[in-house]
């Protein structure tokens, strides 16, 4: 991890392009879960529009599941950059013995310090359901 930050060097360079509010904001949640000895990590902020194509054709035109409602195009996620040129959400997971998505990682205790902080958590929607997801109100 970089000296003051719980981010490492990785994490620092998938949050490049992210709205410095919900950097911020995801640093003391990274912070509180390892404080309670979970370890977490980023698995992506910024998207272009064709990453956004790619994985919203996933369980429709292209194998896998439905991921997301957001095409990219027509309906921008909010990993995209907006107007004020930052994306505002990331997708993080978990670091230790269970696989990074696994159900036993607590997601609903991570989806609560997102909330503290008047974040969104993707883990209350229910289509798709997307405990890794954290985004600006």
């Amino acid at each position: 991890m970089a000296a003051n930050s719980p981010f490492t060097l990785r994490d620092q360079q998938r949050l490049d392009g992210l709205h410095p509010t919900l950097k911020n904001e995801l640093a003391a949640i990274f912070t509180e879960m390892y404080s309670l000895g979970y370890r977490l990590f980023v698995v992506q902020g910024v998207r272009t529009a064709a990453e956004q194509a790619k994985l919203y054709a996933q369980g429709r035109t292209s194998p896998g599941k439905i991921v997301t409602n957001k095409d990219g195009v027509k309906f921008r996620s909010n990993h995209q950059p907006h107007a004020d040129g930052f994306g505002h959400a990331v997708d993080v997971a978990f670091l230790g013995t269970h696989s990074p998505f696994d159900e036993a990682w607590p997601w609903e205790l991570l989806g609560t310090k997102a909330e503290q902080r008047n974040l969104r958590w993707g883990g209350r929607w229910t289509h798709p359901h997307d405990a890794p997801h954290i985004e600006m109100a």
